[in-house]
C-alpha cells in the first residue's frame, strides 16, 4: 500500500454547483493514488450551520484511512473554515482552497438583499455577504494552500480577479502557500494545472516551485 492509498481526499463543491463539478479534479486525485470522497450538500435547501454539522458527520462516518485532506472550491472553503469553530477528526492533515472567498465577496454583499439571489443562494449566500460572519470565521490550524484564478472580468473589478472574487481576497493569514493561475472561478477545478498543484500540495505542503503555467 502506498502512502497515498492510506490517505483520503475529501472534496467540497461551491455555491450553485454540485458534486459533479468536482469529478474532473476527483479523477486526477484518484489517479495520483489517493482515495476520495465527495461531500454532497444543498445550500438552497439547508441552513449553513446545518451543512457544517452534516459535513462533520460525513467525515466521521466515511473517512476510514489513517490520514485525510480537504479540498474545497469557493463556498466549500467557508464550510471548512466554519467547522474549525468546533472540532475535526484528529487525523486531518492538509487543506487546498480553490478560489476561496476568504474575505467578504463584494458581489455577495451587493446581492444579499436581492430576492432572486436570496432564493438561489439560501442562508449560505447571506453568510457570504456578511462582514460580521467573516469577523468570527476561524483560520485553519493545519497547513493550507490557496489557488486563486486570474482570468476574470473588468466590469465590476479593477484588480486581478477570477470573475467572482479578487485574487487579493483569496489570501488568508497563516496560509502555507499561494498560487495564481489563469482560470475563471467557475471552471478552475477542471484544469489539469490546478489538479497538479493540488496534488503537489497534498503530498508536500507547498505548491510546485518549478511549475509555471503560460
Amino acid at each position: 500500500m502506498t502512502v497515498e492509498t492510506s490517505e483520503t481526499v475529501v472534496l467540497l463543491h461551491g455555491l450553485g454547483r454540485s458534486r459533479l463539478s468536482l469529478l474532473p479534479l476527483q479523477r486526477h486525485v484518484q489517479a495520483a493514488g489517493f482515495q476520495t470522497l465527495n461531500f454532497p450538500y444543498a445550500p438552497t435547501l439547508h441552513r449553513f450551520d446545518t451543512i457544517v454539522n452534516e459535513f462533520h458527520d460525513f467525515l466521521v462516518s466515511k473517512v476510514t484511512t489513517s490520514r485525510y485532506h480537504l479540498v474545497g472550491h469557493s463556498l466549500g472553503n467557508i464550510i471548512i473554515r466554519a467547522r474549525f469553530r468546533f472540532d475535526y477528526p484528529t487525523t486531518l492533515a492538509r487543506i487546498v482552497m480553490l478560489a476561496p472567498p476568504n474575505q467578504p465577496p463584494a458581489l455577495a454583499a451587493k446581492l444579499k438583499r436581492f430576492p432572486p439571489f436570496r432564493l438561489w443562494a439560501g442562508d449560505s449566500g447571506q453568510k457570504l455577504g456578511s462582514a460580521t460572519f467573516y469577523a468570527d470565521l476561524p483560520v485553519p490550524d493545519v497547513p493550507f494552500g490557496v489557488i486563486a484564478g486570474s482570468k476574470g472580468q473588468r466590469l465590476t473589478f479593477k484588480e486581478p480577479n477570477d470573475g467572482i472574487v479578487t485574487v487579493e481576497s483569496t489570501r488568508l493569514e497563516g496560509m502555507a502557500d499561494h498560487r495564481v493561475l489563469p482560470h475563471t472561478h467557475t471552471f478552475m477545478m477542471n484544469s489539469p494545472a490546478v489538479a497538479r498543484e493540488t496534488i503537489h500540495f497534498l503530498r508536500h505542503g507547498i505548491f510546485d516551485p518549478t511549475h509555471c503555467e503560460r
